[in-house]
């Protein structure tokens, strides 16, 4: 009988999740980039030859590589290489941060940056970012990336004044005497926005490149990039990917999303899809897949600018005086804006369904779901069967309509951390349509397709976080660690409650309606290869002569209580056959089997 040729690496003693379910394996075997066995250790051990690599799993989970399915990564990046906020746990230290950056900073340039929190700065003035900068330009965004708060400089270069007139679907917030508060919204941020020097290509790489590296720490092998387009100021970001390609240097499974911007008109649809055909075959021949299109088909309630069935109760951050005077987003008696006009949204998801592209909808609110889920619709009656389209976020969905993802073959594509009770939005949209958000119970046994996604910069990108999220309806703080309290729809560190507070050890965390949970393994599924499958077309999982692309865990989830989720690190993760971060001392292995 022919000798089998050794294994590159085996990874030994841990439990093997496929993708879809825990299985009885405990090792696997890699030869090269690709899977050779998966079975039990001494099965496994058998491969072993002289120089081959073993890793003792000590008991964790091996699941295949997540693959984030929605997210910024190259502007995270970015963020990260420049001044990032997101860490910051008072005013004092965010202040600071800015004071140290400008201080660093070449006299006169910009200074760029974000991740401030909306629980510490409530409505920020250019006056608190005049007194640190009074000299240069300053620009930077919220954690949720909705929200710019700028200096008077800032202001000045982009001609913003008491009489500059609101954009829509957006705010320039004022003071009682009509002055910028340096406070601006959704699309007033693009004001600011247009007039920040954007980041250059090399910039762009730096950026992406160390997005990798922090996602290959969390065992993220691979990701669809969510914006491929100028947006909100910052540059397309497609040409750091297609360089990073040919260079060699990203080697992670990815796949990125062309923007369709916000007011497009139907008859601009036909010239937008032949632009996107072309831009499908250049990336295409560069080994960079495109073929999905990314709309916003409303905001944010957060902000009042997601598109309500139903009436917003209230404003949650500017007086009443001005938001009567000024019509703003959000007040009592407003359902918010859809970003397009009902017409235009059917016209360019038929269109585009037609021309083969997938469409990556962010919607918010119920109302934004009914009118995308009406587009997919009569698309699917015009053209047939077609690209798997997904909708992202899924914060507020009526039980009708949640009822129809499956039969349209619509996948949800979720921001499970988010998932957990949110304080801050009820004063715009009530407690009672707060505890109904999220509903992945009613979508997953509605047939709906499940995927999942961290939308990172606008939040933490690590996985277990989501899935405990998912599982669980909440998000305490976990044993031993600090936590801080944060708005669900941008928590900043990695461990802190979206819902606004964490809670104390030992206590009973709130919980946003334990009926739509997950299982874990259908939320694990969902975070490896339900997104595998949808923005890669690969099948995340581990099987023979699949690309081993692996996670690590310090733990095995399923062996624990469903509440210890949390406490679950990433200790080592494998892309193409190649440990590319952490590195489990192979000392440690067992020994090879006798003879």
């Amino acid at each position: 009988m022919t000798q089998a040729l050794p294994a590159d690496l085996c990874i030994v003693s841990g439990r093997v999740f496929d993708g879809r379910v825990r299985t009885g394996g405990t090792a696997v075997a890699v030869r090269g980039e690709r899977i050779v066995a998966v079975g039990d250790d001494a099965r496994i051990l058998a491969l072993r030859g002289p120089a081959t690599r073993v890793i003792d799993a000590r008991g964790g989970l091996i699941a295949p590589g997540f693959v984030d399915a929605h997210v910024h990564a190259a502007f995270a990046g970015v963020e990260r290489l420049s001044l990032d906020l997101s860490g910051a746990r008072d005013v004092e230290e965010t202040l600071a941060l800015i004071a140290r950056a400008t201080a660093a900073a070449p006299p006169g340039e910009w200074l760029t940056g974000g991740g401030w929190s909306h629980e510490l700065f409530p409505h920020p003035t250019r006056a608190v970012l005049d007194e640190i900068a009074p000299d240069r330009p300053v620009a930077l965004s919220d954690a949720g990336h909705h929200t710019l708060w700028a200096n008077s400089r800032a202001l000045a270069l982009a001609g913003i004044t008491r009489d500059t007139p609101q954009p829509r679907n957006g705010r320039v917030h004022t003071d009682a005497s009509g002055e910028p508060t340096g406070y601006l919204n959704e699309t007033a941020a693009e004001l600011v926005g247009r007039v920040i020097p954007p980041a250059g290509e090399d910039e762009i790489v730096a950026g992406l490149l160390n997005a990798q590296d922090h996602l290959w720490s969390l065992g993220i092998t691979g990701w669809h990039e969510a914006i491929l387009g100028e947006y909100n100021g910052k540059a397309d970001c497609s040409a750091a990917y297609v360089r990073s390609i040919r260079e060699g240097t990203l080697p992670s499974r990815v796949s990125g999303a062309l923007w369709i911007a916000p007011g497009l008109r139907g008859a601009e649809v036909p010239g937008l899809v032949e632009r996107f055909i072309r831009l499908r075959a250049e990336h295409a021949a560069a080994g960079f897949a495109t073929g999905t299109a990314k709309a916003m088909i409303d905001g944010v309630p957060h902000g009042g600018t997601a598109a309500l069935l139903e009436p917003y109760c209230a404003h949650g951050d500017v007086d009443a005086s001005e938001a009567g005077a000024a019509g703003d987003a959000g007040g009592a008696g407003d359902v918010g804006e859809l970003h397009f006009e009902e017409e235009a949204i059917r016209e360019f998801v038929t269109r585009l369904d037609a021309a083969g592209f997938a469409l990556h909808l962010h919607v918010m609110g119920d109302r934004g779901v009914r009118v995308a889920l009406d587009a997919i619709e009569a698309a699917r009656a015009a053209n047939g069967p077609g690209p798997r389209h997904h909708i992202a976020h899924l914060s507020m969905i009526h039980p009708e309509d949640a009822a129809r993802f499956g039969p349209l073959g619509v996948t949800a594509n979720m921001q499970a951390l988010w998932a957990a009770p949110d304080p801050h939005v009820v004063p715009m949209i009530g407690e009672e349509r707060m505890r109904r958000g999220y509903p992945f119970r009613a979508l997953a046994d509605g047939g709906a397709d499940l995927a999942m996604g961290s939308d990172w910069p606008v939040s933490p990108p690590d996985p277990w976080l989501a899935i405990h999220v998912a599982v669980n309806r909440s998000l305490p703080e976990p044993p031993g660690e600090a936590g801080a309290a944060e708005g669900a729809a941008a928590p900043e560190s990695s461990r802190e409650a979206p819902g606004g507070g964490s809670e104390a050890p030992g206590d009973a965390p709130d919980v946003l309606d334990a009926g739509q949970a997950l299982t874990l393994a259908e939320a694990l599924a969902a975070y490896t290869s339900g997104s595998a499958e949808l923005v890669l077309g690969d099948s995340g999982r581990v099987r023979v002569g699949e690309r081993a692309d692996l996670a690590i865990a310090d733990r095995d989830p399923f062996a624990g209580p469903r509440e210890a989720i949390i406490a679950t690190r990433n200790v080592c993760t494998v892309v193409a056959g190649r440990v590319v971060a952490g590195d489990p001392d192979p000392s440690a292995a067992p020994a090879p089997p006798a003879g």
